[in-house]
């Protein structure tokens, strides 16, 4: 089990798993966090609103007596009921949840358990208000907790390389019903790996189209990355459309080449969602193609259905090829001398050069490569782009 007393506030690592406690902590280190239970508060008056364009983001609002103007304002996200439910995938989460009374942050993570590996753990110091913090894996997740001001709240985040070894998003949803957890952030992507409908010329048609037009006014749109070279970019482009401070905003980027290829047509058309004055309903994580389809009038035509596994091989793959390609530049030349020296022993030059672990381009991808290492094989996988 976790031992909540253990977190020491410098920053270390140790492995968890199956049950174990998290080793070589400190007793006195990590105060456990206070757990208030409120008494039942009066629901306020609702009244519920179409008009989306009174806020500008297309989505419905609902005004509630209530906040510092006397008017509470929520916005709520609308599917289409027709999309397929996995024309989409969830490359972020973030959520947080008040455990029961006497349990911590480490309740948080053992529950996590039963939905995705959990093996390092590193502290941190606070993040996002609260005191205390923990990064999970090398970019899986992030867990926060602890501050007077956060009444007990535990902050836990999942990355994309976090969602992607999700087990079972059905039953993460209904862990979250259970136990009334509060989504705060959700983004869902749609790929394209052919960049035949989705491409960076498209987002830009579809936004002069007011494809993007949600609300009843054309929201703002920005461009980064190497747009000067045009067609001709190698790094990467992106369009982004919306305003993050509305807790609504749309990228479109050319994944493949910010990935390391410099002639991939893949690219990733994602919308964020963040809980600012709005309500993200559990089952966008069962539900993320509708909810993608619902987010613009131009997304309701994406139609390819998503396979994480697919985007994951893809991606390593992309990242494989580049590291090898480095270590061709770098170390081809000694490889070739040490071949002779040692009259041309293949085994032998490696067992002079292997040395453990994975390259740090591949490591996002290492949950997976290590479960599949012929994921990375292009002939193997019958991959020839």
């Amino acid at each position: 089990m976790f031992d909540s007393n253990s977190h020491d506030d410098a920053e270390r690592e140790c492995a968890i798993g199956g049950g174990a406690s998290l080793a070589g902590g400190t007793a006195d280190a990590q105060p456990r966090p206070r757990v208030v239970t409120t008494g039942r508060k009066k629901l306020a008056e609702r009244h519920p609103v179409d008009s989306s364009e009174i806020f500008g983001t297309g989505e419905r609002i609902e005004l509630q007596s209530g906040g510092p103007s006397g008017i509470r304002v929520t916005r709520h996200l609308d599917p289409v009921e027709t999309a397929p439910a996995n024309v989409a995938f969830l490359d972020a989460l973030a959520f947080s949840v008040v455990p029961p009374d006497e349990k911590s942050y480490t309740w948080v993570l053992q529950e996590m358990q039963q939905f995705l590996a959990i093996e390092t753990v590193e502290y941190r110091r606070g993040l996002f208000g609260f005191r205390y913090s923990a990064r999970i894996g090398d970019g899986v997740a992030v867990i926060a907790w602890g501050g007077e001001s956060q009444r007990g709240r535990v902050f836990f985040s999942l990355m994309g390389q976090g969602c992607s070894m999700v087990k079972d998003w059905s039953a993460l949803q209904s862990w979250l019903e259970a136990h009334h957890a509060s989504i705060k952030r959700a983004d869902v992507a749609y790929d394209d790996y052919e960049g035949r409908l989705v491409s960076i010329a498209w987002a830009v048609e579809q936004y002069q189209a007011e494809g993007f037009n949600a609300g009843g006014r054309k929201p703002r749109a920005e461009c980064f990355g190497d747009w000067l070279d045009g067609e001709a970019s190698t790094k990467g482009r992106t369009v982004g459309v919306g305003s993050r401070a509305s807790g609504k905003y749309a990228r479109c980027y050319e994944k493949g080449k910010q990935l390391g290829d410099p002639v991939s047509p893949w690219t990733r058309i994602e919308v964020e969602w963040r809980a600012q004055d709005r309500h993200i309903p559990y089952d966008i994580l069962t539900r993320p193609g509708q909810y993608l389809a619902g987010a613009y009038p131009c997304l309701v035509a994406l139609n390819q259905l998503q396979s994480t596994i697919r985007t994951v091989s893809k991606a390593a793959q992309i990242a494989y090829d580049r590291a090898v390609e480095n270590a061709k530049s770098h170390c081809g030349k000694i490889v070739n001398l040490m071949l002779a020296v040692v009259g041309g022993d293949y085994a032998e030059v490696v067992n002079q050069l292997i040395r453990p672990g994975i390259p740090t381009r591949i490591e996002p991808f290492s949950y997976h490569v290590r479960q599949d290492p012929m994921m990375l094989d292009r002939q193997a996988k019958g991959v020839t782009s």
